[in-house]
């Protein structure tokens, strides 16, 4: 195997190891402050979460969850609170079960109290998420003083648990959340509209379990910055928000505004996006995010003699705007490194604040004495605007675009990059992303007398998914199936001379 492929191989690897440190198994665990196995301690029959102990005894437990990382939390819930377990309600992927039978961790046990829907296939809301968002708050309504609710809480949450208000129905609402995606909103601005169109987000759950004993929720973050409010839209947040945007902003921003029906607009202009309700039964915890994964991604890149250094875990943006920012980083990386520009020049072409900054420079002393290959890591969320007809994703594409790049540029020839979801799904697509270096492109150029013009139409097209599926049987591509988990996307840049 030669060295390009090798560096492409350890890549994959990378990224496996960061997607398995965010595995629910992992995150819920003991050595993380996390024991729902019942300890007699003292009087009292006790679990901990997140550090603070919790007395069930003589208390009924219920799990309801939503997302695509709630499978793995639910197993290792039923395994371990075992008879407090009284009932549950899942909402998880189409396909998800399927995906996932041959990991131990994912498996229900034979009898369980859980009630499993899958639906939402591709990220879109459909008729059995519905029907699951419906039980839910039913179930969580039904709760009194004896009760404890467990809220189970992932990427994916908004599309498993709708619940359109009234006089709005299904269809139309996904309908207008698609039109919104596809003009390029960022996962903050459509979840404030999913928020404002829906009767079970933006803390409407939490309310209808208000009579509960306790609501404790369990999230694995999927957004920039962990705003807890707005993943999987917020059902169990009950605080007033005033930082983000109004829906009504967002819908102008978009020229959607003046296409919507008068009393679809009076909704969203009268009714408010978040409930401003305090309820002291209300628990939330974030139990993992980006950060993990990306902690993850620095020490199996050690393993592989890498010098890695995380420059954000908050990339965001439109696909654009992260490829222009990539590109002048690596070529301020060269330039600083051979004393073309100064420290200070180079700190005007990062864009990822000072902190990022400072830790990069200390890594590049280290990589060149070591004389090692560099690798940047970011954890992302970027968007992208589909204009094309193809198939494809934002990770995919990005890959595609980069790749391009560095094969025009000779200086960037020897860069090796990663774009994937580490939910394992890129786009209505079954890639997780795809890998990126100049071979790409040259492997395309060499078959089926393809040239730079039918290379322009993928990308124009946004059809990256069909160009990687049908270059060297897939050998770029990404393909893990649901993982389950989910904390946004990872990307892996590998300056593989650098330091040399």
């Amino acid at each position: 195997m030669n060295g390009s492929k090798i560096h492409l191989q350890n890549l994959k690897q990378i990224f496996l190891e960061a997607v398995k440190a965010v595995r629910p198994s992992n995150l819920l665990s003991v050595k993380n402050n996390y024991n729902f196995q019942p300890t007699q301690i003292g009087e009292h029959l006790c679990i901990k979460v997140d550090g603070k102990l919790w007395n069930i005894e003589n208390k009924r437990c219920h799990v309801v969850g939503f997302g695509k990382a709630v499978l793995g939390m639910a197993v290792h819930l039923e395994k371990t609170l075992y008879q407090h377990l009284v009932s549950g309600i899942l909402s998880i992927p189409k396909g998800a079960r399927e995906q996932c039978q041959s990991q131990a961790d994912m498996q229900l046990s034979s009898d369980t109290v859980f009630r499993v829907y899958e639906g939402a296939e591709h990220n879109q809301p459909d008729e059995t998420a519905l029907q699951a968002a419906l039980e839910i708050k039913h179930l969580a309504t039904s709760l009194g003083q004896d009760d404890i609710l467990f809220v189970l809480i992932s990427g994916g949450g908004s599309a498993l648990l709708p619940m359109p208000r009234r006089p709005l129905d299904l269809k139309k609402k996904m309908s207008l959340i698609l039109e919104l995606s596809n003009r390029g909103a960022s996962i903050q601005e459509l979840n404030i509209v999913r928020i404002a169109l829906s009767d079970i987000k933006g803390g409407r759950l939490a309310l209808a379990a208000s009579r509960a004993h306790a609501v404790i929720s369990l999230i694995i973050s999927d957004i920039v910055g962990d705003s807890t409010e707005l993943i999987a839209s917020g059902p169990t947040w009950s605080k007033a928000i005033s930082k983000h945007p109004k829906p009504k902003e967002i819908l102008r921003r978009y020229s959607l505004w003046d296409s919507l029906g008068k009393d679809l607009r009076k909704m969203l202009t009268e009714t408010p996006v978040f409930i401003s309700q305090e309820m002291e039964n209300n628990h939330i915890h974030i139990i993992g995010d980006n950060r993990v994964a990306t902690v993850a991604a620095k020490i199996e890149a050690i393993i592989f003699n890498y010098t890695p250094c995380v420059i954000s875990t908050s990339v965001q943006g439109n696909l654009d705007i992260v490829v222009e920012q990539y590109c002048d980083i690596l070529k301020g990386l060269y330039q600083f490194n051979a004393n073309i520009i100064t420290e200070a020049e180079f700190k005007k072409i990062f864009p990822y604040g000072k902190d990022h900054f400072r830790k990069l420079l200390i890594t590049l002393k280290v990589s060149g004495a070591r004389g090692k290959p560099l690798l940047l890591i970011a954890g992302a969320e970027p968007t992208v605007k589909v204009k094309g007809r193809g198939l494809g994703g934002r990770n995919q594409e990005l890959s595609l675009r980069l790749s391009k790049i560095f094969f025009e540029d000779p200086q960037l020839k020897n860069i090796f990059f990663l774009s994937a979801g580490t939910d394992g799904i890129d786009g209505p697509t079954d890639a997780a992303g795809a890998l990126g270096c100049h071979h790409v492109i040259q492997d395309f150029l060499d078959q089926n007398n393809n040239d730079l013009e039918k290379l322009q139409t993928y990308l124009e097209e946004n059809d990256s998914y069909n160009f990687y599926k049908n270059l060297n049987n897939g050998e770029y591509q990404i393909i893990t199936g649901h993982t389950g988990t989910n904390v946004m996307d990872l990307h892996f840049l590998l300056l593989s001379d650098f330091g040399f």
